[in-house]
């Protein structure tokens, strides 16, 4: 056969550096599509558990003339239990050796006051909370979500709620939000801000680490079984949430937001249940 009549084979140099150009312009316009795919689908699976956790919290009211679940540390007759090992050895947040694992954390989770309720221990972990260290060992911190301190948070004379009936319009007061505490394990059982309550001060403060795990926005549950994503608007509330990611732990402390800054506090203050 003459050679010239031979069928071309492969592609030459200039047609391979096309389809490359053309195979990483097309990246380039799906990455964020599917990283935005992935955000807003963790977003859905952290709403559906916070509704799960907050409608099992109203279910232990009613189960218990309207008393709400204990949100103390470090103990197990509150919503969710110490860790321990598989012979029942409990991990103690001063307690570095051994490591914590995901299934010591889940075994404190089952101890816990609402496991009954909830029935899967995955409900209490954001998939979107992936890059939480214990600061104690360096083990990932399983539990993802916290209680307000105000929601039986205290052990003591500490002012609080401890029923049911004295927590007004409840579809407006939240009672589980995303964490971001490193210091301990499942001893992150409650949130605090700096309301005038603890703080003897008419003006609210931070206080707790809170994570912002979905796109400058974390998962609220409220007593009345709903949940819902909030964004965060003031450069300062995401900022501080930066810092405290990235130091690793330690005293957080309270801050006052700057002037002009206050739109995500005062969302906070008006979603805490107790008043004084």
């Amino acid at each position: 056969m003459n050679a010239r009549c031979k069928a071309k084979v492969g592609f030459t140099l200039i047609e391979l550096l096309v389809v490359i150009a053309i195979i990483a312009v097309l990246m380039g316009i799906l990455m964020p599509a599917l990283r935005a795919v992935k955000q807003q689908a963790a977003a859905i699976n952290c709403m559906a558990n916070c509704r799960t956790l907050a409608t099992a919290w109203y279910m232990y009211a009613n189960d218990n003339d309207g008393r709400i679940v204990p949100a103390q540390m470090a103990r197990d007759d509150t919503w969710i239990g110490t860790p321990r090992s598989m012979t029942g050895v409990l991990y103690t947040s001063q307690q570095v050796t051994p490591v914590v694992e995901d299934e010591d954390e889940i075994r404190g989770i089952k101890a816990g006051l609402l496991f009954k309720y909830v029935g899967e221990a995955g409900v209490y972990h954001c998939p979107a909370d992936n890059i939480r260290m214990s600061v104690h060992d360096g083990s990932r911190v399983f539990t993802s979500y916290s209680i307000p301190a105000c929601l039986y948070g205290w052990t003591d004379s500490t002012p609080q709620i401890k029923k049911m009936d004295k927590i007004k319009s409840p579809s407006t007061k939240y009672n589980f939000i995303e964490s971001a505490e490193t210091r301990n394990f499942n001893m992150n059982g409650r949130f605090v801000m700096g309301a005038p309550e603890y703080t003897g001060s008419t003006e609210w403060m931070w206080w707790g680490p809170m994570a912002v795990n979905h796109n400058k926005g974390s998962v609220l549950g409220f007593c009345d079984g709903h949940a819902e994503k909030h964004g965060w608007r003031d450069p300062f509330t995401l900022e501080r949430i930066d810092k405290v990611e990235n130091q690793g732990g330690g005293n957080y402390g309270q801050q006052a937001p700057p002037e002009g800054q206050v739109e995500d506090i005062a969302y906070m203050a008006k979603g805490w249940a107790y008043k004084k």
